[in-house]
């Protein structure tokens, strides 16, 4: 089990997409500390993930947390990982050399050239200029860091570009997601710019794998493993309330951060447990495909039982939404081109990536002899 900690609704930034609902409420150390409580009475590895607002805003609660957590390990032999997803603002040296030394794998968003249309500062400047410098020193502490951009509908024409950007920067884990927020104006139009900039991007993954440079860009490589997967791809996607957990401030339990402060979608709190009942009831009405779906040819490889992506796009976890059902029309074909291009040409990086259950590990010690 994961847990997510909400540990602030507060931040500093003002972004134009965000879901949260921006707040002064504030986790307590006895609510984070009871949530560690919590997930290792199950006694297996399990992750602590940091989650806001931004959560460097209470930055304290972490360093806290963190140290309960090891105490923990040292008393009982527990395993913990943790995981934090920033706006990167906040980032130092103090923080970065605290991660590293846990092992603390950082999201970092950014979206490339499109940083100052929607990610901004209360005052309404962009942050693209502060983060700037803040990509060289995250990246000397965490050269694993994963760069996590958004695409929304008015910047879309500059996907592409923004990906390259990140990857110039220096970042090797990508991850690149639509907003699929109802507000989002997708249409027919800047759906087509969306397909033209996921070729542009195609043509990048294909040439910087053919020079041999070990990436990851989540938009293919999870395409390439639904088709690797089949019908087991869906099988482990999303499974709502059962492999992660969201801890609210106030310590309630919910399936995922889309249903934070929702009555219908809490299952307990971090002080009485997991209502296993309600955690079950959720987990069944996740799992089952949209009859929409039932019939198509590539529902083994799409996101539709995403229950978290549905709530997002429509409201309602077992809707699928159109913008969703034609991005997946659209991404598919292009990611089984990039596939079926390298594995005809044997490129042995792909190949090593895609088809060697071992590649993630082995690849981590080629790069750590080489350093």
């Amino acid at each position: 089990m994961h847990l997510t900690f909400h540990i602030t609704n507060k931040c500093n930034l003002r972004c134009k997409y965000c879901y949260v609902t921006r707040g002064a409420e504030t986790m307590t150390q006895k609510t984070a500390f009871a949530a560690v409580d919590l997930a290792a009475s199950e006694k297996k590895p399990c992750g602590l993930i940091f989650f806001g607002g931004e959560p460097l805003v209470e930055r304290q609660l972490i360093y806290d947390t963190v140290g309960y957590s090891q105490k923990l390990k040292k008393e009982t032999g527990q395993v913990f990982y943790y995981k934090m997803t920033t706006n990167g603002t906040l980032l130092d040296e103090e923080f970065l050399e605290f991660s590293r030394n846990i092992n603390m794998m950082i999201g970092f968003s950014h979206d490339g050239y499109a940083q100052d249309d929607f990610r901004l500062l209360p005052d309404g400047k962009g942050t693209a200029e502060i983060l700037e410098e803040k990509i060289p020193m995250l990246l000397k502490y965490q050269p694993y860091a994963v760069a996590m951009c958004t695409v929304n509908p008015e910047t879309v024409g500059k996907l592409s570009s923004s990906v390259e950007f990140l990857f110039n920067k220096g970042f090797r884990y990508i991850t690149v997601s639509l907003n699929y927020d109802k507000s989002a104006a997708w249409n027919k139009k800047n759906l087509s710019v969306l397909e033209s900039e996921y070729k542009k991007l195609a043509e990048l993954y294909i040439k910087w794998t053919r020079e041999n440079l070990k990436f990851y860009l989540s938009c293919f490589e999870m395409k390439i493993l639904s088709h690797l997967r089949d019908e087991k791809y869906c099988e482990d996607r999303c499974q709502l309330g059962r492999k992660q957990i969201s801890v609210a401030p106030d310590g309630k339990l919910y399936p995922c951060v889309q249903f934070v402060n929702d009555k219908d979608y809490e299952m307990g709190d971090v002080f009485s447990g997991i209502d296993i009942e309600k955690r079950k009831l959720i987990g069944q009405r996740s799992s089952k495909s949209p009859p929409i779906c039932e019939d198509c040819a590539i529902k083994n490889r799409c996101n539709h039982t995403c229950g978290c992506l549905n709530r997002q796009a429509t409201g309602n976890i077992s809707e699928v939404s159109p913008v969703q059902c034609a991005h997946e029309r659209i991404l598919i074909p292009i990611a089984d081109s990039i596939a079926e291009r390298l594995y005809k040409e044997k490129n042995s990086l792909f190949i090593h990536k895609h088809y060697n259950e071992f590649y993630p590990v082995l690849s981590l010690v080629e790069d750590r002899s080489e350093k």
